[in-house]
């Protein structure tokens, strides 16, 4: 399942689908093109529930195609399942100047995003 709705100053995404490179990618240009027509800068991903895992590769990937996707926004919280490698693509990403963060917490990210 997927939604994507725009909330107060930010785009709030909840996806379960399958957890693969290509899939999220796809996801990172669809959410981008919503924000950019919705002229936000801010956003908050539950991605708690999807399926696989990707490989540390993988992570890599999803963190520098994210940098170009999502190249002059503000603010990006992803909410992921709690495992000792969530922080990777955040990392790779932070590293390339994208202002965002990894977290099990849902609460966490949304008073992230919301702070400005």
């Amino acid at each position: 399942m997927k939604t994507i709705e725009v909330r107060n100053n930010y785009v709030y995404v909840y996806y379960d689908g399958t957890n693969d490179v290509d899939s999220i990618i796809t996801l990172m240009k669809e959410i981008a093109d919503i924000c950019k027509k919705e002229n936000i800068k801010k956003l908050l991903a539950d991605v708690s529930n999807m399926t696989g895992e990707p490989s540390i590769i993988g992570r890599f990937q999803v963190g520098i195609a994210g940098v170009r996707i999502f190249k002059g926004m503000k603010k990006i919280a992803i909410v992921y399942k709690k495992v000792d490698s969530n922080r990777f693509a955040e990392t790779v990403a932070v590293n390339r100047g994208l202002p965002s963060m990894v977290t099990h917490d849902i609460e966490k990210a949304r008073e992230w995003i919301e702070e400005d």
